[in-house]
């Protein structure tokens, strides 16, 4: 039996974004993970891929909604770092694997990714044993916990008689 998990993802030309993973996931296998913030405003510019987008609207958009994360949502993001970093993250054989354009006095350009999908993962679960399995598991484990179960008693066992012999002695002493 298994689960199906749809996540998210952007695929560009050698990579690709998964932002539920804060990931990006090159085609060589290799795997490089994001902070938060730089995961969120790229994924704010990959859904808004082949759009100009106003530094002020891309801010609104990645950081002013509530998260229900948050405890408080003041917090003061610097676009610019956040891009440096990011950047640096993206950059490949000496060429940006997610081309961010900058359009200067207004904002940012993501070009359109080859493929917007969502994936479905196949996590595997355990099976169920079967009858004989279950049976084969439950004898094998029936001695340590008889064991275990035996040891607590004797031990309660002890404490309650040297608790009452204690208190006989004193009882008969006074």
């Amino acid at each position: 039996m298994a689960t199906q998990t749809p996540e998210k993802y952007y695929r560009f030309e050698g990579i690709d974004f998964i932002p539920e993973s804060r990931l990006l996931r090159w085609h060589n296998n290799q795997k490089t993970l994001l902070t938060d913030d730089e995961s969120r405003f790229l994924a704010s510019l990959c859904h808004l891929a082949g759009e100009v987008v106003s530094t002020e609207s891309i801010y609104r958009y990645t950081f002013i909604y509530p998260n229900a994360f948050e405890e408080s949502c003041d917090h003061h993001y610097d676009l610019n770092i956040l891009l440096l970093s990011l950047s640096k993250k993206l950059l490949h054989n000496g060429k940006m694997a997610i081309p961010i354009y900058i359009i200067p006095h207004y904002g940012f350009r993501v070009s359109l990714p080859n493929t917007t999908s969502v994936r479905n993962e196949m996590r595997p679960l355990k099976t169920p044993l079967s009858w004989p399995d279950m049976i084969k598991e439950k004898s094998k484990n029936a001695l340590p916990q008889a064991v275990k179960l035996n040891y607590t008693v004797i031990i309660a066992v002890v404490i309650i008689t040297f608790t009452l012999l204690t208190g006989c002695w004193i009882m008969t002493t006074k």
